[in-house]
């Protein structure tokens, strides 16, 4: 449900604004917790209605980051222009094409001028601010360096779609192959083979054991086409479903780390945003402890997570950085060592950002080793399987031909 509220803030200052929230009490302590003096709350059936009309659309809504990351770098432009903040996003808001974020700016707007900070008004719409996003605009808006802070965002989200493009990449390719390859032998073993080896077996000939092997692949396929559909879009759906939970999901990431080839692209992925993010919240001003908090929802992988939550926990103790950062095994010595230096040096993000760069290098070598080792690979085993389908298929006639000779 939506509320509207009227409130004072501790200064004495009249205040307006909404909140989405399950219960009126749940609205009363989120306006408490800002040390609010309430006036009025009443929910806001206008705005109920209009959520509830556009969930058919917001479903198959998205942000990309690429609309982010231009609405990042126009509010920063305009923040270092000095225009007031409500009226830099009243701007966003005609110029905005994605209508999903444009949405979110309206409503931003709203709150602003009801007297609700940047950070807390970008954390009202979490599928498109992420935590390292509010986490950033918050340090910026106590730093009083939001231009700066945005247009660090900006860099980092741009990156972070360069290397997400080129994973996309790298995983187009095999997907195809495979998938056009399973087509191929599924065409072949249901049309192809049975006509051939149907002339032999009319004869009344006994079928070679290794064709015989291929043509019950081929009647169970024929037979059970569509229960094979079903079976396979489940089990689709439902490896989905376990990686959506924690100990699901901890499983995967586990098992894609220890795997041959995928296992280092992975770990150098996940390392490049670990270093490359903690380098843009340290900056920024972020303390230590937040940043690592952020980092555990955005670095990817469930293993990785689970170390940064450990280091954290030693953190908070008095350890250094990277003494607990080694201790979890998962970080290579490298990184680990550049941290321990650049704390002792003082400059931990400028060795953050160098290591962010030389990383994002090595997940590029990472991919392109990948395709080259996937794609020998595939073609073995693509040739291989319709090889030996040929082979089944013209064994029967290899032998009528050794039985007259």
């Amino acid at each position: 449900m939506i509320f509207s509220y009227r409130a004072l803030e501790a200064s004495g200052k009249k205040t307006k604004g909404t909140i989405e929230a399950e219960s009126r009490n749940q609205v009363i302590e989120a306006l408490f917790a800002r040390k609010y003096t309430i006036i009025e709350i009443k929910e806001d059936y206008n705005k109920e209605v209009e959520k509830n009309s556009a969930i058919n659309i917001t479903l198959f809504e998205s942000v990309k980051v690429n609309d982010l990351s231009l609405f990042t770098r126009q509010l920063a432009t305009m923040v270092n222009a000095g225009l007031p903040i409500i009226r830099s996003f009243k701007i966003l808001e005609e110029q905005t094409k994605n209508s999903m974020l444009q949405r979110a700016v309206a409503d931003i707007t709203v709150n602003l001028e009801g007297g609700i900070a940047l950070n807390e008004c970008m954390a009202m719409h979490p599928k498109i601010f992420s935590p390292m996003y509010v986490s950033m605009v918050k340090a910026g808006e106590t730093g009083g360096a939001l231009d700066t802070i945005l247009n660090r965002l900006a860099d980092t989200l741009e990156r972070d779609r360069e290397i997400n493009s080129k994973i996309k990449s790298a995983s187009i390719y095999p997907i195809m192959i495979l998938s056009v390859a399973l087509l191929v032998v599924i065409f072949i073993l249901t049309f192809v083979m049975p006509v051939f080896v149907e002339q032999f077996t009319a004869s009344g000939a006994e079928l070679p054991a290794f064709t015989a092997f291929f043509m019950g692949i081929s009647y169970f396929i024929k037979d059970n086409g569509l229960i094979l559909l079903i079976l396979l879009i489940l089990i689709i759906a439902g490896l989905k479903w376990l990686g959506t939970k924690p100990q699901g999901r901890l499983f995967f990431d586990r098992l894609y780390l220890k795997m041959p080839i995928v296992g280092k692209a992975i770990n150098r992925i996940a390392v490049s945003r670990f270093t490359r993010i903690l380098g843009a919240l340290i900056k920024s001003g972020v303390p230590i402890l937040e940043a690592l908090e952020v980092l555990k929802g955005v670095v990817g992988n469930q293993v990785i997570a689970n170390a940064i939550g450990e280091a954290k926990e030693s953190i908070r103790e008095g350890q250094s950085i990277a003494a607990p950062l080694a201790a979890t095994g998962v970080f290579e010595p490298m990184v680990t060592q550049m941290i321990a230096v650049g704390e002792e040096t003082g400059s931990i993000d400028d060795m953050l950002e160098r290591m962010a760069v030389f990383y994002d290098n090595e997940v590029t070598f990472a991919i392109d080793a990948l395709l080259k080792s996937l794609e020998p690979i595939m073609i073995i085993f693509v040739a291989g399987i319709i090889g030996a389908i040929i082979v089944a298929t013209y064994l029967p006639v290899f032998n009528i031909i050794t039985t007259i000779s």
